[in-house]
């Protein structure tokens, strides 16, 4: 008896390894259809981004539902090592040494009973609570249920081989310990029975689950570990830096992605790595704003198209590879497989995104979803010549005037006539700083004054810098994000030969989207000033030498919007909430999405230059979280979040009552007085 039980647990493990193993390497396979992608650099940074975000759970911390997670994370690591002696004891009589201890029992009954109160949170959450984030599904519902029956049936297996070997464990298992008088009062050969009956539950609930999670939602178990060690932020790294196209390669034909297997590997394991918790959806203003675009769905979209086709792929490419060694075997013909674009995803869905990676800060599992909208914008621009009437004047205007508002180029410098402010034409030798003013304060009257404020106060501190005036080209970063990178590239080139041509060394600019730009991507097109800063960062550099004095009372309650181009892609958050601590009279009061966590105003991405498409638009409910603050004023650091919330506010008729400042205008009433 002792051998057929050993080999019937020989044969279902068996069964149940090879049905799970060759699920597991039949995802493995369709993330190689991926085009290739150097991830295995940075050794280092990426182990200890594994200690801190995998063992460490660093994000999924960061929300108090991640403590539930926690628990089970760690209850299930510690659960899976005492199966290994669950094992040994029942079939041999054995316990492994160290699992048999009491401070090792003790610990794993205590987490596998944490794991249970998790578990029962999760349930009450999804199924009760109902948040919007989660889906109510029965998948989520069997896997909680299949990690349930596991830890019960676990302690009932020992309670019931306690009672047969007359053991009373006590306090080393106290979960065990109460159980025991559940068998203590059947006969022996009950208590045999009962042992055995669980035992056999145990493994057929364990390999059914070890089968099932590369088929289910939960391979997020074994795809989030990879995915977190191969996340592109690593030491430095530029987040949300996009990928450089060549535009030169006359051997491409597509530019972007409209078909899954011209993402990369790395891009296709999101798909895995995802948990489906919907932090990424309920932080995503394209999604509050009503609009068709989930990030969570863009990713599981994503994962299930690849699913549905990769069998397909992996024949084709099979056949292809077949054909080329000389075998004779006949090429097969590309099947007709569904397209992105159209097929899973929509137009719609690809527009809204404003790029303001909230939903990449969100994610516990590093899964990054605006390359992927960018791809598929590259796709819609450069190979199917597609986009909407707006942006395709908003290219138009940046061709024929380099600003997407298409106003004469010539007037470009106009706002600083009577300010005694030097182009760089007028400069004999070299300055220090090149104040890059951007089309949006160059162009725009409201957005003209933050330059303005900027520049007097440069003047102020007898900072040496100069302006490019009409030479100005626009930085790009719009043609950019809305897909139309040979747009982008041409304007790059321009601007990289004024800057040789003028020897510029620093660039200070009051345009996030131009900071981020000029810093993280022009590297890859052969320029790196030595210095590139926002200009709040330049101001508070100012106070702190002294060079500035606020010395005038400027009483304002103010509630700082902070720009998505500014936080979340660059960690600007201190230098401009350190300039308005340093002003006479400004109170802060902080809005309950902020730093990190703040709602985009929608004009990123291209959003300044597109119709939304929405229920609701995303600066008004912007401009509404500001109002509930009971500021007396808006701040911000940023000229498109100026036109986007000062329309919000206009939006709600508090346009006279609540205004809206630059950090810059606010630093100029204090160091000049109010005008």
């Amino acid at each position: 008896m002792e051998w057929i039980r050993i080999l019937l647990f020989l044969a279902l493990a068996g069964v149940a390894a090879y049905y799970s193993l060759s699920a597991f390497y039949r995802r493995y396979q369709y993330l190689m259809l991926g085009t290739a992608e150097n991830r295995f650099d940075n050794s280092d940074g990426r182990v200890r981004d594994f200690f801190k975000y995998v063992l460490g759970q660093g994000k999924v911390l960061a929300e108090p539902s991640g403590i539930a997670h926690f628990f089970i994370f760690y209850g299930f690591i510690v659960i899976s090592i005492g199966v290994s002696d669950f094992f040994a004891y029942h079939l041999f009589g054995v316990h492994i040494p160290g699992l048999d201890s009491s401070v090792f029992t003790f610990m794993k009954e205590m987490l596998s009973l944490l794991v249970l109160v998790a578990l029962a949170i999760a349930a009450l959450r999804r199924y009760i609570l109902k948040p919007m984030r989660l889906d109510v599904t029965l998948e989520a519902g069997l896997i909680v249920g299949a990690i349930a029956l596991l830890i019960i049936s676990d302690f009932l297996y020992w309670a019931a081989a306690d009672a047969l070997t007359g053991h009373d464990p006590g306090f080393a298992a106290p979960i065990a310990s109460f159980l025991l008088p559940m068998f203590t009062g059947l006969s022996e050969t009950a208590q045999v029975v009962m042992k055995e009956i669980l035992f056999w539950f145990h493994c057929i609930v364990l390999f059914s689950f070890a089968v099932y999670i590369p088929r289910s939602k939960h391979l997020h178990m074994v795809g989030a570990m990879f995915n977190v060690y191969f996340r592109t932020k690593q030491d430095g790294t530029p987040k949300g830096r996009l990928k450089k196209l060549d535009l030169e390669d006359e051997s491409i034909e597509e530019f972007g992605v409209g078909r899954i297997d011209q993402w990369s590997w790395k891009q296709l394991l999101d798909g895995y790595a995802c948990t489906e918790c919907g932090r990424c959806h309920v932080n995503c203003p394209a999604v509050v704003s009503g609009t068709e675009l989930s990030p969570k769905y863009l990713i599981l979209k994503m994962k299930d198209h690849l699913i549905q086709v990769g069998d397909t792929l992996l024949e084709q490419k099979q056949s292809v590879a077949k054909g080329m060694e000389g075998t004779g075997v006949e090429v097969a013909a590309t099947a007709e497989l569904p397209m992105l674009i159209g097929d899973t995803y929509s137009e719609n869905e690809i527009w809204a995104c404003t790029t303001c990676r909230a939903c990449e800060e969100q994610c516990p599992v590093f899964n990054e979803h605006v390359d992927k909208i960018m791809d598929l914008r590259r796709y819609l621009v450069l190979t199917e010549g597609k986009a909407e009437p707006e942006v395709n004047r908003a290219f138009q205007n940046l061709e024929r005037q380099s600003n997407e508002w298409g106003q004469n180029r010539n007037t470009r410098g106009d706002w600083a006539k009577d300010l005694g402010i030097r182009t760089m034409g007028e400069v004999e030798g070299s300055v220090e700083w090149l104040f890059y003013v951007g089309s949006s304060a160059s162009f725009d009257a409201r957005n003209q004054k933050i330059a303005q404020a900027f520049a007097k106060l440069l003047q102020e501190a007898g900072v040496d810098f100069a302006i490019l005036g009409a030479e100005e080209e626009s930085d790009g970063d719009s043609a950019r994000r809305l897909g139309n990178e040979f747009l982008y590239q041409s304007l790059v080139e321009a601007n990289i030969e004024i800057f040789n041509e003028y020897g510029v060394k620093k660039i200070v600019t009051t345009c996030p989207h131009a900071y981020n730009t000029f810093l993280n991507e022009y590297p890859d097109f052969g320029y790196k000033a030595d210095e590139v800063i926002h200009h709040t960062e330049l101001l508070a550099r100012l106070i702190d030498s002294g060079a500035l004095k606020p010395v005038h009372d400027v009483e304002q309650l103010i509630t700082y919007h902070d720009s998505c181009y500014l936080g979340r892609y660059n960690d600007v958050y201190t230098a401009p909430r350190y300039i308005l601590s340093q002003i006479p009279g400004i109170r802060l009061v902080e809005m309950e999405r902020n730093r990190g966590k703040s709602m985009c105003c929608g004009a990123g991405g291209g959003g300044l230059f597109k119709e939304e498409t929405g229920t609701g638009r995303i600066n008004v409910m912007r401009t509404e979280q500001a109002i509930e603050t009971g500021a007396t004023a808006i701040s911000t650091a940023c000229p498109y979040c100026m036109t986007m919330i000062t329309d919000g506010t206009k939006a709600k008729e508090v346009e006279e009552t609540m205004p809206v400042y630059d950090v810059s205008e606010l630093l100029a009433q204090s160091v000049f007085g109010r005008p």
